[in-house]
């Protein structure tokens, strides 16, 4: 206790008298009488507080009364070390935060009239460096020490700003949150350590707030680095689990694609034929051979955005998010099964609804849902008993969302399957293995959408894919490849 400042072991409820008391001792040099006064108190009945001076910079400091309970001093103490023990051997690391230093900044910056915080601490990138300064962090416990990699409790005591040292933007984020005074913030973040690691953390803070007027933040960080590092092999092996689906999907289509490249390039040799023609004639007609020229190069065209499209089917990427028309997606799947609906003498319907809002989301994960949608109906309808069949493609808006549904008048679904459907390996096909709408599913899942199945009453299944209007028109919007 010796060198400890004397409030610390004084009950809360005295420190106000207690200071009034010390201050009226001092001042009095006529006096030495004991200054007392009566007080509240959970510990003690009819408590007195008493404060004399004994010299000009020493004073005596007595509290009397009865005990309400003779262990009541004693289980106050041994409360707060057990809590301080739990607080210590917790499985998470805990940093205390003295936060006073904040309180004058956000007077500051509420004095001139700062409404968007983000903003201001983004373009006040020293006010920001102060405040890492000033706040300090004050105990730490084992996990911290651990997860810092620090020596000891020491070498974390202190300015707070190694801590965003890796990621200059949460220290804003935390201040922001802070600021406008929420209760807590939670991010994942990067941490660097003091032996050099850089670590995935869990970061949420605690703050004080009104009316408790503490100081005291409380600052958690859970080490997710293995985590985060399982998540990017687990979406890497999707990618390329997807890839192979979609290599696959092309091979059941090869006929497909090579009459679609076919088409443009027939026309490209009748074209070029028809202009030899007519320069071989005595009097070569140029103004003919130009009309016949451009149809070429038209032709050409066309044939390069179709190798683009098969190419980009096939790629190896990472997954693009960009504004995307959900029509023209249906419209650029279609390419790939259009010449076997046409062969199996299907139906195609497609209506597309007007000024569809822009969607959020990779073009050739959804191409290839679509695409595999598309091909399950025809195959559907090729099994069924009906000689020819029909599919209808819609797309709609329906709330928040953009919905794409493809119906068929096939056999449908058995109903013992409609729960089992979108299972990986699931399938009721002779040779399929099952992974198909497991992808799908996947895909439009990652896209923050929903994909179910259900059988029409009229006949035949249909397949609703709803994804979410994207909310940022800042982004670009990437045109049909």
């Amino acid at each position: 206790m010796i060198g400890a400042r004397a409030i610390s072991y004084w009950p809360r409820e005295g420190h106000a008298p207690l200071a009034e008391l010390i201050v009226a001792a001092v001042t009095d040099s006529i006096s030495r009488d004991a200054k007392t006064r009566t007080i509240t108190s959970l510990a003690f009945v009819d408590p007195a507080l008493s404060v004399s001076a004994v010299a000009h910079d020493i004073v005596f400091v007595a509290l009397s009364g009865t005990p309400v309970d003779q262990r009541s001093l004693w289980g106050v103490r041994a409360s707060e070390e057990r809590y301080r023990n739990l607080i210590h051997h917790l499985p998470i690391a805990l940093l205390q935060v003295d936060s006073t230093p904040i309180t004058a900044i956000f007077d500051n910056i509420r004095l001139e009239g700062v409404t968007d915080i983000a903003r201001y601490l983004a373009e006040t990138p020293e006010l920001v460096a102060h405040a890492s300064r000033v706040v300090q962090i004050t105990d730490v416990n084992r996990n911290a020490i651990q997860l810092l990699g620090a020596d000891c409790s020491t070498q974390c005591i202190g300015p707070i700003g190694f801590l965003f040292s890796a990621s200059p933007e949460t220290a804003r984020r935390v201040i922001a949150a802070h600021f406008k005074g929420r209760r807590s913030h939670a991010e994942r973040t990067r941490l660097q350590t003091f032996d050099g690691r850089l670590r995935d953390v869990e970061l949420t803070v605690t703050y004080p707030t009104p009316p408790e007027r503490l100081d005291v933040t409380l600052i958690s960080l859970e080490d997710v680095t293995d985590r985060v590092r399982t998540e990017t092999q687990l979406r890497q092996l999707q990618g390329e689990y997807s890839r192979a689906a979609r290599i696959s999907m092309l091979g059941e289509l090869a006929t497909s694609i090579a009459h679609e490249v076919n088409q443009p390039l027939a026309a490209i040799v009748t074209n070029a034929e028809t202009s030899l023609r007519w320069l071989a004639r005595p009097e070569p007609n140029l103004a003919k051979v130009e009309q016949l020229t451009v149809r070429v190069v038209e032709s050409a065209r066309v044939a390069s955005e179709i190798v683009q499209r098969i190419r980009g089917m096939a790629s190896q990427g990472a997954p693009e998010r960009v504004l995307l028309d959900l029509g023209a997606i249906v419209e650029e799947a279609l390419l790939f099964v259009r010449h076997e609906i046409e062969t199996s003498s299907i139906g195609l319907s497609v209506v597309t609804e007007e000024h569809l809002p822009r969607v959020l989301g990779d073009r050739v994960q959804l191409q290839q849902v679509i695409v595999n949608l598309l091909l399950n109906a025809v195959q559907a309808l090729a099994h069924g008993a009906a000689s020819h069949g029909s599919i209808e493609i819609a797309t709609a808006i329906d709330a928040d969302a953009v919905v794409v549904t493809i119906r068929d008048d096939g056999p449908g679904i058995d109903p013992e399957n409609l729960d089992r459907i979108f299972g990986s390996f699931f399938t009721t096909k002779d040779d399929g293995i099952g992974v198909g709408l497991a992808i799908c599913q996947s895909i439009i899942a990652g896209h923050g959408g929903a994909i179910t199945a259900a059988n029409r009453a009229t006949g035949g299944a249909a397949f609703r894919v709803s994804l979410p209007v994207a909310r940022s028109a800042a982004l670009p919007i990437v045109p049909a490849r």
